[in-house]
């Protein structure tokens, strides 16, 4: 299912870039550079990024549209359907 991560959002290292921190808050479980049309801007550091969520024994994983597709275990109030 493809779908929207709440994340943190910064500075990529190329103009075409930003840096996408999961969670967006407290400490980070991975942070990754993510091409910026994957990614919406609601403030200055947050936002959310366009992910593919898979599911396996109940447990959600968002699959990030990094160059090597790092996989991370979100939680449900982080995803975002629009």
């Amino acid at each position: 299912m493809t779908t929207w991560l709440r994340c943190r959002l910064d500075s990529g290292m190329f103009s075409d870039e930003v840096a996408v921190t999961y969670p967006p808050t407290n400490q980070w479980l991975k942070s990754v550079f993510v091409p910026r049309s994957y990614v919406r801007s609601e403030n200055e550091h947050q936002g959310i990024v366009q992910v593919d969520v898979v599911e396996k024994d109940g447990v959600r994983y968002a699959v990030l549209p990094s160059p090597r597709r790092d996989i991370v275990r979100v939680q449900d109030a982080d995803i975002v359907q629009q």
